[in-house]
């Protein structure tokens, strides 16, 4: 597990990096765009380190030597000595017993970052949760909406976005932004009490067009597996930032989603802009969809929608899915392979194994050459016999 969560570090690194240098270069692009950019590179962020666990690293382009005591690598029975003589295991138990010791601090330094690494993970989760029970606590006490004004628009915009049932209306006097709540059967829809006393017609319904918009897409259910991702990879920076952008790509695509069911653009940004003087301390948390969490991206979304500002177009939908689906299938062909590289011991080792039987026969020479001059008679003419066998011939 520890090596899996090496390789996506680098490869999480590698793809968000890429996806915010993309889109800083070219910051016109519209936010589905964006939206899609960023679900692209935090899903191949996950599909490669994956693909590379179950395939050889040898299939990659690409390769990251990494030391075998940080990736948690074990040597296998490849390059060990073999059996023979006495001479040669004697002087190799020494670095064998030293081997032996290096995997083992390796072995106890990757089950201790696994532990830590799962304790921290585990809080971030606890504190996801948690959040999410002060919220409930601080909608305890809110109560379905009677404004008729309010139920005709909630059910007309319902009906337009096909949610079957619609999501269900109440309002809270401790809430300072609307936000979007459950999901399936469980939809809702709560809003501040000021809302259906300071907003017009048009106003509340540009208002509820947004937070039903984020039904429509099952934000609801996005934002939560982001957190959650979040929470898990938490040792990567750059989740952050993909989630903060996502977050605002989608504010932004609910905006449109309003704004065209609501009459034109500059009714939402009216709505926006009363809705940036409710916002408090305690939305810019929201762990559930909240049209208004910051002052500074409200102000970036009316002024967005004041100018009517028309980025670079997105494909069509199956060109989008297709082009999409083939960018993550050939993502871990690209990604790099990351494998603990040779150790210097293990080299070393090697090396003595190779040298040896070189040293075992220079050793056999000599020791022949020296029975030879004890005992001439063996392997060898005296120079006696010779001289009797030429006299009787």
């Amino acid at each position: 597990m520890t090596s899996w969560l090496l390789t996506f570090a680098v490869h999480s690194t590698l793809w968000c990096g890429l996806a915010w240098l993309s889109l800083r270069l070219f910051p016109a692009v519209r936010a589905r765009l964006r939206e899609t950019v960023w679900y692209m590179a935090l899903a191949a962020s996950l599909i490669t380190p994956t693909a590379h666990a179950l395939i050889s690293p040898n299939s990659a382009i690409w390769r990251i030597p990494v030391p075998s005591l940080i990736a948690g690598g074990e040597h296998g029975p490849e390059g060990e000595p073999g059996h023979g003589d006495g001479a040669v295991s004697v002087s190799l138990l020494t670095r064998e017993e030293a081997h032996g010791e290096d995997d083992a601090a390796s072995a106890s330094w990757v089950a201790s970052a696994g532990v830590l690494w799962l304790v921290l993970a585990g809080g971030l989760l606890a504190l996801h949760f948690v959040r999410l029970g002060r919220l409930r606590g601080r909608l305890r006490d809110r109560e379905p909406v009677t404004d008729p004004r309010a139920t005709d628009a909630l059910a007309a915009l319902g009906g337009a976005a096909a949610l079957n049932p619609p999501p269900r209306l109440t309002e809270s006097h401790n809430l300072g932004s609307p936000v979007a709540l459950g999901v399936g059967t469980r939809r809702e829809i709560c809003v501040p009490v000021r809302a259906l006393h300071e907003l017009d017609e048009e106003e509340l319904r540009a208002l509820l067009g947004h937070e039903v918009a984020h039904h429509l897409r099952r934000d609801t259910i996005r934002l939560s597996v982001l957190h959650v991702l979040q929470a898990v990879f938490f040792f990567q920076p750059l989740l952050r930032l993909a989630v903060g952008d996502v977050r605002l790509a989608a504010e932004e695509l609910c905006d449109d989603w309003a704004a065209s069911h609501a009459g034109d653009h500059f009714t939402m940004a009216s709505c926006l802009t009363e809705v940036a003087q409710w916002v408090v301390r305690r939305d810019r948390h929201s762990p559930v969809p909240c049209i208004g969490r910051r002052r500074s991206q409200l102000e970036l979304r009316v002024r967005r929608l004041m100018t009517g500002n028309r980025s670079l177009q997105t494909p069509s939908g199956p060109w989008r899915h297709v082009s999409v689906a083939g960018l993550l299938i050939l993502a871990p062909l690209f990604a790099p392979a990351v494998a603990p590289g040779a150790d210097r011991s293990h080299e070393e080792r090697r090396a003595l194994e190779g040298a040896w039987p070189q040293e075992r026969g220079e050793a056999g020479e000599h020791e022949l050459r020296e029975r030879r001059e004890r005992s001439p008679g063996v392997g060898a003419r005296s120079p006696t016999s010779t001289t009797t066998q030429g006299e009787e011939k």
